[in-house]
């Protein structure tokens, strides 16, 4: 026997009396049940032996009991018994909020009372929707404080669910009456008031706020209807007869006249005697339902033209007496002939083994939630295995008791073959993909990337589970993920191809250049139905480019260089060739001025020879003018553009065979010149063209070979084209 069984306040209690014996509550603040004040230990007996549902908080920290009728409130998995000496706020974290100032009033000295409080607390290993009606008492301590609080409560969820259901069925059945347009009404046959809602008023003539009087009820049935109705009424008055009313009839609007066919059903009530105390009812207009039911007609020659169309199987299964009707088509899809006589286990034993279980559990969830839906493998007759999708949904009573269901049955082989021709394709594509040193991957027609292959996680050193969660932009360079994405959700709103070079961060935390390319594959209407991409590796071609683009800058920078020097040599040699053309005209002119001078005033005493020389001194004089000025219009080239003259050919070879007489003379030289032209040239340059060929011609020929220089000139297409051979004969 415990230490605490010696304390009479802690006997009985059953369960919870055992629970608060057994526990060691020196580790609590309250301490050893010896040290407990007087008004704990009476409060707690009165609790331990209650069979109503109390809960006792006492001290500073709200220490907890409770007995054993409160015990069911706290469910099983959930609190029980851990709460037992708990402080407050720890054992009720999930509502502490709410109790909080409740217990704090109390603990004031006033008490509270609350009735089918919602009080959610967490039970069943769940927090529920629990309704209470409670309420909570300070209890005083020794010094006339209060220490503790009482709490006496009765969980009432239930019939607080009990009362919210009346609630909803009355709400519905009163939507109901009122969406189906139906005139209600009530009789005491007792006194004979007859009472109904405004509908009927309306249908009687009168208006919302008039009384029924049961003559005018009565006078409003056509006369023709009038007796009939009338003995309905008396049968279901009657004692034994079971009060039903059912009959149609036609009443007349006092004030219109209009007739309306109605349907009028009603319930008799009788008390312990027999005699019938209410008689209440609906009348249903009858006066649409005949429009509606040929527009229900229409309706369903239509959908049978459109289940004829779509080859559906049609069935239809009463859950009461277990029958099953068939289209048709139904037994088609079985492969059965409509007109064999076939029963219903010989179609369910048509059912793939292996798929029993899953039609069985279809239908086990339809009759709970309403909606069929399964696909399963047919076994022919003749072998062959068909799939077929049923769909179908379950109708309830107004007890929410399933009584029937409809749906339709459709034959999807050719889809499933599709289905798995594209799961073949598939499985052929990345197999192919993963042998593939490139990067290749697919997306939706939203951009979300759903395929990698195996490339890409070895290079990147990731799982497939952490691509999925971090998303692909993880592996790209941080300076070049926001272009990324930009260029990426551009392509996707355009449906333009994707093209990007970027760097990847492969597994050891460098990166590498990537050319990533993804082109969208589209349907026959055009629509994008998914992305494939392909990523390659260029790291080594962007180190040649960078190399290459190194050596062009080395080389440009080499060129400008030596543009430099050449302007700067060009800018000299103009210097050189002014001041040098400048320097040799004034000894020319000398040369020229003194020579003419000796022949001028000497002639009469030259020979012919001397005459000859001194000519030829005086020309190649003029030829040193004309090729100095020469020299300084070349100089000047770089500046202005060459000025173009038509001059006539001739002349200017005439000028150079002048100019090499003696060595043509010497050499004996055969000249052969043929019929020139005019052209524009630049003179100058014309001319030393001529004087250098002469002189190559002459200087080149073989010794005791007279050299044969022939000259001549031919138009071709508007262009003066001059040839100039030389040849050597033998002698």
């Amino acid at each position: 026997m415990s230490e605490n069984d010696q304390y009479p306040f802690l006997t009985g209690g059953g369960e919870m009396g055992k629970l608060i014996r057994g526990k060691d509550w020196s580790v609590t603040s309250l301490g050893n049940p010896s040290q407990w004040p007087q008004s704990l230990r009476t409060t707690l007996y009165t609790v331990l032996n209650s069979k109503f549902p109390m809960f006792l908080w006492w001290g500073e920290q709200l220490t907890c009991f409770y007995n054993d009728a409160y015990r069911p409130s706290l469910g099983s998995l959930g609190k029980h018994p851990g709460i037992l000496g708990m402080p407050a706020e720890e054992s009720w974290t999930e509502i502490w909020g709410i109790i909080k100032p409740l217990i704090d009033q109390v603990l004031k000295g006033e008490s509270t009372w609350s009735e089918d409080q919602l009080i959610p607390i967490y039970r069943n290993q769940r927090l529920e929707d629990v309704y209470w009606t409670f309420s909570y008492s300070p209890i005083m301590g020794e010094y006339g404080k209060p220490e503790g609080v009482l709490v006496t409560c009765q969980e009432t969820t239930e019939k607080v669910r009990t009362v919210k259901a009346l609630q909803d069925r009355e709400e519905q059945l009163l939507f109901t009456i009122e969406a189906a347009e139906l005139g209600t009404w009530d009789l005491n046959p007792v006194t004979n008031r007859f009472v109904g809602n405004h509908r009927l008023k309306e249908w009687f003539g009168l208006g919302p706020d008039e009384e029924i009087e049961l003559s005018l009820a009565l006078s409003s049935i056509a006369e023709k209807d009038r007796d009939r109705v009338a003995n309905a009424i008396q049968v279901a008055l009657k004692p034994g007869s079971g009060g039903r009313y059912d009959t149609e009839y036609a009443i007349i609007n006092a004030k219109t006249g209009i007739e309306k066919k109605v349907l009028a059903k009603g319930k008799a009530l009788f008390n312990a005697n027999g005699r019938a105390y209410r008689f209440s009812g609906t009348l249903q207009d009858l006066s649409e339902e005949k429009k509606a039911f040929e527009e229900l007609h229409k309706n369903e020659e239509r959908l049978n033209l459109v289940i004829g169309a779509s080859e559906l199987g049609i069935w239809e299964w009463q859950l009461g007496t277990d029958e099953i009707i068939y289209s048709d088509r139904y037994l088609e899809i079985f492969g059965v002939n409509p007109k064999s006589n076939i029963i219903h286990p010989d179609l369910i034993s048509m059912i793939h083994p292996d798929d029993l279980p899953i039609r069985d559990a279809a239908v086990e969830t339809a009759l709970k939630t309403g909606i069929l839906h399964y696909e399963i493998r047919l076994n022919w007759k003749d072998g062959t295995i068909h799939w077929v999708e049923a769909k179908g949904r379950v109708y309830s009573d107004t007890e929410q008791k399933p009584f029937k269901a409809i749906g339709t049955l459709r034959d999807i082989t050719k889809e499933k073959i599709r289905q798995q021709d594209l799961i073949t394709s598939e499985q052929k594509f990345r197999l192919l993909a993963d042998s593939m040193a490139q990067f290749v991957w697919t997306s939706d027609p939203s951009g979300n990337l759903n395929y990698f292959n195996r490339s890409v996680f070895e290079y990147s050193g990731l799982s497939y589970e952490s691509l999925d969660k971090d998303g692909w932009l993880q592996i790209v360079h941080p300076d070049d993920s926001k272009k990324n994405a930009e260029l990426w959700l551009e392509s996707i709103r355009t449906g333009n191809p994707f093209y990007f070079e970027h760097r990847f961060r492969r597994y050891d935390g460098t990166y590498r250049w990537q050319m990533s390319r993804a082109i969208p594959q589209r349907n026959d209407a055009g629509q994008i139905q998914m992305w494939v991409g392909t990523s390659t590796d260029i790291e080594d071609q962007k180190i040649f480019a960078g190399h290459l683009e190194k050596e062009v800058r080395e080389r440009t920078r080499e060129l400008e260089t030596k543009n430099i020097e050449l302007r700067k040599m060009n800018a000299e040699l103009e210097s050189f060739a002014y001041i040098a053309s400048h320097d040799l005209q004034e000894p020319l002119r000398k040369i020229q001025v003194f020579s003419s001078l000796i022949e001028d005033n000497e002639k009469k005493y030259m020979s012919e020879n001397a005459k000859e020389h001194f000519s030829r001194i005086r020309v190649s004089a003029n030829r040193m003018q004309v090729l100095i000025e020469d020299l300084l219009t070349y100089s000047r080239l770089g500046a202005t553009a060459p000025a173009f003259t038509r001059i006539n050919l001739a002349d200017i070879i005439a000028d150079a065979i002048t100019e090499y007489k003696q060595e043509i003379e010497k050499k004996k030289a055969i000249l052969d010149i043929g019929p020139l032209c005019s052209w524009p040239v630049i003179p100058y340059q014309f001319h030393q063209l001529m004087i250098n060929l002469f002189s190559n011609a002459l200087k080149f020929s073989r010794e005791g070979i007279a050299p044969h220089i022939q000259i001549s000139a031919n138009i071709v297409q508007n262009d003066c084209q001059i040839i100039f051979f030389r040849q050597w004969y033998w002698i």
